[in-house]
């Protein structure tokens, strides 16, 4: 077996753990960021692609604002377009409880600073001409600072900038434990070779919750597909990223309209479209936008996302266990904040702490952190 060291291992190359190895490299820090498959070919270029501030949970909303100022950058700084667009989210409201909700919820992300409006069902309408007239609507909220990029643009150009940086990137090498010893993470095994390192950052997803029990850790996070349906390509006619209770719909440049159906929870990471997402396609978007009855369905892809039980991600080193940080349970709302997550775990892990306070998202918020047993993770 052959034998690297280096101050950093980072597991999992979608947005989380390539950013944080970006950072760190950038800090003159050696980094190996591990894979199972290729750069951001997962969760991050499986997922919607919206770079939203707006209806999260409060804890999560600094971190979004702070991201969308790298965003802005970002096609600049990797040479490459991003499809990286401020057009807007508009979240759409169906009944009395919602606009409560959303009242509370505007006023509160104002009081942060957060550019965001509520909207009467006529402006809802007026900025979103494509909803069907007899559609149920108590009103919207509209924040146009938010917008969407193409993960896939993104995720091509993660690549060259990782390599620009020295950071040394093995994809197609899953990574099968961690060795502890002493009170602290010393290495991760994969079935070519022992990565030996001073700090090692679980950035692996769906997939870390197994990596964690082979410490005997127990990471109380759950997996569900998320499933997306593309169509034919169309001429502009939806404006921005526009989520409602069942599903959300946006366009991307190339006139593809992409329809985001309800997740499912999983037991099994396997990436089959469902049934149950065309049916939910045909059921409720059409209520809305009653065009999408004329419009053909051309493709579809899944991907997972991960969930904490209180909805909210896990950003944490392991408590009694040095050398060890997790960042995962972004509950299918990561891609905005991935940039600013990767920055802050390399602040945290170069400097002691970070610029942006991180205990909302601990590990120990969950009474159980230990597990009875170690075991390795699944591969299915």
């Amino acid at each position: 077996m052959k034998y690297y060291d280096s101050d950093v291992v980072v597991v999992g190359a979608g947005i989380m753990g390539a950013f944080t190895a970006l950072r760190l490299a950038q800090r003159k820090r050696t980094v190996f960021l591990l894979d199972k498959g290729d750069i951001g070919r997962e969760s991050t270029g499986r997922c919607g692609g919206g770079v939203r501030q707006q209806y999260r949970d409060p804890a999560e909303l600094p971190l979004a604002m702070k991201a969308i100022d790298i965003w802005a950058g970002l096609a600049e700084e990797f040479g490459e377009p991003l499809e990286y667009r401020r057009h807007g989210s508009l979240k759409l409201l169906h009944n009395d409880a919602e606009l409560e909700e959303a009242q509370a919820r505007v006023a509160r992300e104002r009081e942060s600073a957060l550019d965001v409006d509520l909207l009467t069902p006529a402006e809802v309408v007026d900025f979103a001409p494509a909803i069907g007239s007899d559609t149920d609507l108590t009103g919207g909220t509209l924040c146009m600072t938010d917008g969407t990029a193409n993960p896939l643009l993104l995720a091509r150009a993660l690549g060259p900038a990782l390599d620009r940086t020295g950071v040394h990137v093995n994809t197609h090498e899953p990574v099968r434990r961690f060795i502890e010893a002493d009170g602290r993470v010393v290495s991760a095994i994969t079935d070519q070779a022992e990565y030996r390192a001073e700090t090692f950052v679980n950035a692996a997803g769906s997939w870390a919750a197994g990596l964690c029990r082979s410490l005997g850790l127990d990471l109380p996070c759950s997996a569900r597909k998320s499933q997306l349906l593309i169509t034919e390509p169309l001429s502009p006619i939806i404006r921005g990223f526009i989520s409602f209770g069942n599903g959300y719909i946006r366009q991307a440049l190339d006139g593809n309209l992409h329809l985001g159906v309800r997740g499912l929870p999983i037991d099994v990471l396997e990436k089959s479209l469902t049934y149950s997402a065309l049916i939910d396609a045909g059921r409720f978007f059409p209520k809305i936008f009653p065009f999408i009855r004329n419009i053909n369905i051309i493709r579809g892809f899944t991907g997972f996302t991960t969930w904490s039980p209180d909805g909210r991600p896990i950003i944490d080193k392991a408590a009694g266990l040095d050398g060890f940080y997790l960042a995962t349970g972004f509950c299918g709302h990561g891609f905005c904040l991935g940039p600013m997550v990767g920055q802050l775990l390399a602040e945290w892990i170069c400097d002691g702490s970070s610029t942006l306070d991180l205990s909302q998202f601990s590990w120990t918020r969950f009474n159980q952190i230990k597990s009875n047993a170690k075991s390795q993770p699944r591969e299915d």
